[in-house]
């Protein structure tokens, strides 16, 4: 049985440009400034759908159907395999807007659609059967190697349950991060790696009962004895160093770049849109809500309403700001790429950036929390627009890499030349 499975896995016809023919965009004149303005006609549906993606847990048919038909999944794609090549600040942009009209909506796309930039890594072989004929690839990606993989002849057996499958109700391939063990029992790990697998090759544990982001159907994946080729497998410490073994498959500098700005990038523009949602949500409230007591004026008049958009607009703008400069930073490392090869990312250089992504959370939730304070109870009754931003931001201070105290910690060892107490 485990023969066979390798012996299928191996034997799967690759496809596309492997015959030296280029998958052509659906759209290829399509701009940056097409597919934003496609993300913000979109807010409106996604807020009347948000309660429905609640109680679904995960996102309604109709939201995946619309993000496949914008293109949305392909921004980062390369165009080679079918995609736009748009950078990062157009799939940062589109995200926000996205996030703006569904927390879940958001982190789930932003979670699926990056991934053909960091899929990029992969050698041509395994990025050529991954597109296939079409180009259509969305996989979701489990960061923490929850896993195992046994190095086999041709490839690896891979076997655990991962946790956190967001969008994987929609998804065709999943990236899992998995431990080599290493030659002794009890000994380090000879390796850790990201291997991809499709879809089908997992079984879904529903799992996902939580706080906030319900709709993003989060679920675990369990992977029994499943074998995955080399060329569908990164080993992550060349990854992150900018030394992937499919970096120069593709001509543009962007896809040479480390994983972190981009990986970065994904929960910054999350925390972004969030705060968006929430000046929208408590804009409206005040624009039609009259105090309860005399002299019953309209809450937009009050000066402590004002006070308090005011501060929340400025907060946002400096979130907005500091994904900015992440953004800067791996536009600036692109260009070193291009004008001399590869770039080793510093230590200091990463570190940096994950304090620059917590602070963003950091500066969202000092704009969402003060409004949500003041929307009154009746905004945080179940179904509410504030009350799910509220929930949806604070789950996102769940994440792993967003957490502000261990970051800092090792930002500052790393500033004083020490090492840093852990790799995230």
């Amino acid at each position: 049985m485990q023969e066979s499975n390798r012996v299928a896995a191996e034997a799967r016809p690759m496809h596309g440009s492997e015959r030296g023919m280029p998958i052509d965009p659906p759209e290829p004149n399509l701009t940056p400034e097409a597919m934003v303005a496609r993300a913000r006609e979109l807010v409106p549906r996604l807020r009347e759908r948000a309660e429905a993606a609640d109680r679904l847990r995960t996102l309604p048919p109709e939201t995946y159907k619309d993000f496949l038909d914008a293109g949305f999944y392909r921004i980062l794609q390369p165009r080679r395999f079918g995609g736009y090549e748009f950078d990062l600040r157009t799939f940062c942009d589109v995200m926000i807007e996205i996030t703006r009209g569904c927390g879940s909506s958001g982190w789930v796309l932003c979670l699926t659609a990056a991934h053909v930039f960091h899929m990029a890594g992969v050698p041509e072989e395994g990025q050529i059967e991954m597109y296939g004929d079409d180009g259509d690839f969305r996989s979701p990606m489990t960061f923490a190697p929850q896993g195992t993989a046994i190095p086999v002849d041709g490839g690896y057996r891979i076997n655990g349950r991962w946790n956190y499958n967001s969008g994987g109700d929609y998804a065709n391939w999943l990236g899992v991060s998995a431990v080599v063990p290493g030659d002794t029992a009890g000994g380090p790990p000879r390796d850790t790696i990201l291997a991809y697998l499709r879809q089908e090759e997992c079984e879904v544990f529903d799992d996902w009962f939580v706080m906030g982001l319900r709709g993003t159907g989060s679920k675990q994946a369990i992977i029994e004895d499943v074998f995955v080729p080399e060329r569908r497998v990164l080993s992550q410490l060349p990854w992150f160093a900018g030394r992937a073994p499919g970096y120069g498959v593709h001509e543009n500098p962007f896809y040479r770049t480390s994983p972190f700005d981009v990986f970065l990038a994904e929960l910054a523009c999350i925390c972004v849109g969030l705060a968006e949602s929430a000046l929208d949500a408590f804009y409206e409230r005040a624009m039609t809500k009259v105090n309860s007591y005399p002299p019953f004026t309209p809450v937009k008049n009050e000066r402590s309403v004002q006070r308090l958009i005011g501060l929340a607009r400025a907060k946002t703008d400096a979130a907005q700001a500091v994904l900015q400069r992440i953004i800067d930073g791996q536009k600036r490392r692109m260009e070193q790429i291009a004008q001399s090869g590869p770039v080793d990312v510093t230590e200091e250089e990463t570190r940096r950036t994950f304090m620059l992504a917590h602070q963003t959370l950091h500066l969202a939730r000092e704009a969402v929390e003060p409004l949500f304070d003041a929307s009154g109870t009746s905004a945080a009754l179940t179904g509410q627009p504030m009350e799910r931003i509220f929930r949806d931001l604070n789950m996102v201070r769940t994440h792993y890499m967003m957490n502000g105290d261990r970051t800092a910690e090792n930002w500052g060892a790393t500033f004083f030349g020490q090492e840093a107490y852990s790799l995230f």
